[in-house]
């Protein structure tokens, strides 16, 4: 997986972005569940997602806070585009997926992300030349979703992708870098209430150089990202106090990180499932790890 590259300059390949290889501080105010299970410890049962293993090239996995809907890019012939799939319950194999419906930039998208009630999808896409992140709304989860709009107030003289938006949609979390020739940094950026623009996002503290496609926990004390790692990439996470201090003891996701290209972290809601993207098999593909809920 590659770093932030400028698309005029090279394509952008790698674990959560865009492929252009034809071959290729608000927070949630609930607790992660009504019972208030967490996860924790080591995650286990790593395996991978079958039906949406084809081919192509599997990048960006999100899962939705209650673990019901899958999201992830992939290219379609002409460029990147969003797919999703869903299943009844968290006990259910995900079946193959398909596009997600809506009007999306004709370029390329990638790296969806999308509330707990589904109408609020975040993603990056290339469309102005550079990087940059989008947001695209809906009525209800019946309907499309309108045309996007870009979050110009986060790319404004940088390259952005990698949103992850928070289950309330109060708080993005997202990945920067003014060099483009690595893999970032984590920004994050909160709104008051969801008919507010999100400002100008602030970077986080404590954490290293060259990381990305960050997942921040519903208590933001908790934040996971893939890190590059000599010549590969690696999950990795840290934590702090509260909201007001900065990341520190960095941890990596041994468990998570067999052979190469580990990245793409996205958790449920109640932290006891991830979801990521690995080229353990030689291709980019899903999987995903449980780990007890107490």
């Amino acid at each position: 997986m590659e770093a932030l590259k400028l698309i005029a300059l090279v394509a952008l390949v790698g674990c959560g972005r865009i492929d252009f290889d034809a071959h290729g501080d608000a927070t949630d105010a609930n607790p992660p569940d009504a019972s208030g299970c967490l996860g924790t410890g080591t995650f286990s049962n790593v395996q991978a997602v079958s039906a949406i293993n084809d081919p192509n090239t599997q990048y960006g996995t999100f899962i939705s806070p209650d673990g019901l809907t899958l999201l992830w890019d992939q290219f379609n012939g002409a460029h990147e585009q969003l797919l999703i799939t869903q299943r009844p319950t968290r006990t259910d194999a995900f079946p193959a997926g398909a596009a997600i419906p809506g009007t999306f930039p004709n370029g390329n998208a990638s790296d969806p992300s999308v509330t707990a009630d589904l109408l609020e999808l975040y993603f990056a896409s290339d469309v102005t030349g550079s990087l940059c992140i989008y947001r695209a709304t809906r009525a209800s989860t019946a309907a499309p979703f309108d045309p996007s709009v870009e979050l110009g107030a986060l790319c404004a003289g940088i390259a952005t992708t990698g949103p992850a938006i928070s289950a309330d949609g109060l708080t993005l979390v997202y990945n920067s870098a003014l060099d483009t020739e690595v893999e970032g940094d984590l920004y994050l950026t909160e709104r008051g209430n969801r008919g507010a623009d999100f400002p100008v996002g602030k970077k986080l503290n404590g954490l290293p150089t060259g990381i990305g496609y960050p997942a921040l926990s519903a208590d933001r004390l908790r934040i996971w990202f893939e890190e590059e790692v000599g010549p590969d990439l690696e999950i990795a996470t840290e934590e702090r106090i509260s909201p007001s201090d900065d990341f520190s003891n960095l941890t990596g996701l041994t468990e998570l990180d067999t052979g190469t290209g580990n990245g793409d972290p996205s958790l449920t809601l109640d932290e006891s499932e991830v979801f990521f993207v690995s080229q353990r098999t030689g291709n980019y593909d899903a999987f995903s790890a449980s780990r007890p809920c107490l």
